[in-house]
């Protein structure tokens, strides 16, 4: 092989290698990103989920929804507050925007409620919006082809209000999945999740546990059909793909006051950590992370250095 050719080869393996690389160690990077301690702060710090709190219709439910709307707005997502109407009054959904840069109409709802049953509701469902709220975090410092928004919804527990009105208000967007994180800290003691969908949604369902299995920490899943108890249902009704996670079912305080992050030996915290890192997982893939500007100039400045020897 003579010198140009063996120099374009050169070319042509480190174009391949580096950026193949930045590819595929992306995804994995991502997740590793997910902390159960910041999840833990989220959880017991800034969703009022002590013994006594009441986030159904008590003080602690507006304060939460103002933690949860500045966090959005301090990863910089583009956030607001989606009114709705319940028993004549408004309510509102803390939505944030990650626009995808590539197809910023194809569009990923990642969402879990934060009213609660007049109780502290920390698995039901602090729970999930602590886990949206870390995926928020962590998601928001990369770029990615398409559309992620990431919404706290209210008055799930009067009859999923909040997200009815908000799947309607959307009814025209491309959505492409949505997952409905609702009690994902109570583990029952066999480590495993449940995904809920109708079978209309079975790819998103897949995916979702192909995720569980490759970013899950050990935890397993299993694929159940139609369940319209969480705030996917409204989602599929509209006729988009979407899904439920959440814990394998058993919780002793569901709906009661010792729902609570106070309650000894209860809430588990890096089995929900493991519920999120799958999550995120599955909207990391599904939305296609863009390779980071430092690996493209890397490849760059190779490939200017390979020129630059050629031509000397």
């Amino acid at each position: 092989m003579n010198r140009r050719l063996t120099i374009c080869a050169c070319i042509a393996a480190l174009v391949l290698v580096l950026s193949s690389s930045a590819l595929a160690v992306s995804v994995q990077d991502i997740v590793d990103d997910v902390s159960q301690a910041t999840y833990t702060h989220y959880l017991d710090d800034l969703l009022y989920t002590h013994l006594g709190h009441d986030r159904g219709f008590g003080a602690e439910h507006d304060l939460a929804r103002t933690n949860i709307y500045n966090e959005f707005d301090g990863y910089g997502l583009d956030t607001s507050l989606h009114g709705f109407t319940y028993s004549s009054n408004t309510y509102y959904n803390v939505v944030g925007v990650h626009t995808g840069t590539v197809r910023p109409d194809d569009i990923y709802v990642v969402g879990a409620h934060y009213d609660s049953v007049n109780n502290p509701g920390a698995d039901d469902n602090a729970s999930g919006t602590a886990g949206v709220m870390e995926a928020a975090r962590v998601l928001s410092q990369y770029d990615f082809e398409a559309t992620m928004v990431f919404i706290a919804f209210d008055r799930e527990e009067q009859g999923l209000v909040g997200s009815d009105a908000y799947a309607q208000d959307h009814s025209g967007d491309n959505i492409l999945g949505m997952i409905s994180m609702d009690m994902i800290a109570y583990n029952a003691g066999q480590n495993k999740a449940t995904i809920y969908g109708r079978t209309s949604s079975d790819p998103l369902k897949q995916d979702l546990a192909d995720a569980i299995a490759a970013y899950g920490n050990g935890l397993t899943s299993v694929i159940a059909g139609t369940f319209d108890a969480s705030d996917h249902a409204p989602f599929e009704w509209q006729g988009f793909q979407a899904s439920l996670l959440i814990e394998d079912w058993g919780n002793p305080y569901y709906h009661q006051a010792n729902d609570s992050v106070d309650t000894p030996n209860y809430i588990d915290y890096g089995f929900a950590t493991n519920m999120v890192r799958s999550t995120v997982g599955y909207l990391a893939t599904a939305t296609v992370v863009i390779p980071e500007p430092g690996g493209i100039m890397i490849v760059g400045f190779g490939i200017l250095i390979l020129i630059r020897r050629r031509r000397a």
